[in-house]
């Protein structure tokens, strides 16, 4: 048995009882952060060589690295119409 399928139980007891209701969401982020940060880092950063390396789109990465809070959001500009 892996050593990440070993601490699932353990994980899971904690979740239920710190957050019901979000144990699944919570489960996948503390995998999936490190993982993603692990990518991000042996590929300097380039988000478009990290999803390749993970077998995901880009935009999925991208997305997923907000949400995790591992890279920060862009302000989106405001279009003033002028040229």
């Amino acid at each position: 048995m892996s050593v990440i399928a070993e601490a699932i139980p353990a994980l899971a007891e904690h979740l239920l009882a710190a957050r019901p209701g979000r144990v699944y969401r919570e489960a996948v982020a503390v995998i999936e952060r490190p993982l993603l940060a692990h990518a991000l880092a042996i590929t300097g950063g380039n988000q478009l060589q990290a999803a390749r390396l993970l077998g995901m789109n880009r935009n999925t990465l991208h997305k997923r690295c907000r949400e995790l809070g591992l890279i920060e959001s862009r302000p989106r500009r405001i279009s003033t119409g002028k040229s």
